[in-house]
């Protein structure tokens, strides 16, 4: 096929910090040398504190900055491939992952972003992925996207001059929700979105998703569905708690709590937008 990707099109985008060696990169590939393979490395440090490549494949970015969609960015920004994987340093690639990718790709032309399956650390499916290749996801689907899960085309989203909001994610102001934002903006832009049934990584780190402190999680919610659906927010966060109390995820006791925090999320995020210059 003419034009079609190949392995050497993929690059893997790896947010880390307070590195100073490449040694954690073995575990991630435990198939290979991690050196076989295109890698720009953002790691946000100290001054005194510097992580160096001497391979041609890897890039390195020291950075004094913090914030995950930072990183984030900073590695797109540098990047040098058109397929780039969004990753931690916490991940354990499979040993097919960039055929996958290449393929998925190749099958789905002007795709900007492809999603693929991910386990945790006890080897089981993160969450219910679709059992088919599905385009157009849900706003359901979208909502749960993970950013160890996403692979893009950066032509594609250059061209849409789509990045993280750097408000969101850890280290930032809201500590969540920056997938969720980057694929609201693709999708606002009618850019083409594949949800794939395959599984690339194994993420190696315990799930903490789900011990984050209540107030800290609904101030997020509040200002991430603030951002994604205007004055229909409350609606969403009202869904969200509902959702979480079916499945044993947050008690009733708590609801009051959650709705201060997401309605001070909210007033937060418009009242900063409103401010902007």
């Amino acid at each position: 096929m003419g034009g079609a990707f190949k392995k050497s099109d993929v690059e893997i985008l790896l947010s880390t910090m307070n590195r100073d060696n490449l040694d954690f990169l073995e575990l991630m590939f435990p198939f290979a040398q991690f050196s076989d393979y295109k890698m720009v490395i953002v790691n946000q440090t100290t001054p005194d504190r510097e992580l160096i490549s001497q391979y041609e494949n890897i890039t390195v970015i020291n950075s004094l900055e913090r914030g995950l969609s930072k990183s984030r960015n900073m590695a797109l920004q540098n990047a040098k491939s058109r397929l780039c994987i969004i990753c931690d340093d916490d991940v354990v690639f499979q040993n097919n992952f960039d055929e996958l990718v290449v393929s998925a790709f190749n099958e789905n032309p002007g795709t900007a972003l492809i999603t693929f399956r991910a386990e945790n650390a006890e080897g089981n499916l993160y969450k219910k992925y679709p059992e088919e290749r599905s385009t157009n996801p849900s706003v359901i689907d979208r909502l749960s996207v993970m950013s160890i899960e996403m692979v893009v085309d950066r032509k594609v989203i250059d061209k849409h001059k789509i990045r993280f909001n750097e408000r969101f994610g850890l280290g930032a102001q809201f500590c969540m929700g920056e997938e969720a934002l980057f694929i609201d903006a693709l999708y606002r832009k009618k850019a083409k979105i594949v949800m794939e049934p395959k599984l690339i990584v194994k993420h190696a780190a315990t799930d903490t998703h789900n011990a984050v402190p209540v107030d800290i999680k609904y101030y997020v919610q509040g200002a991430m569905f603030s951002a994604l659906f205007g004055k229909g927010w409350v609606f969403w966060v009202l869904l969200k708690i509902a959702s979480e109390i079916k499945n044993k995820k947050m008690n009733k006791g708590s609801i009051a709590k959650a709705l201060k925090a997401a309605l001070k999320g909210s007033k937060d995020y418009i009242k900063d937008e409103q401010n902007k210059p």
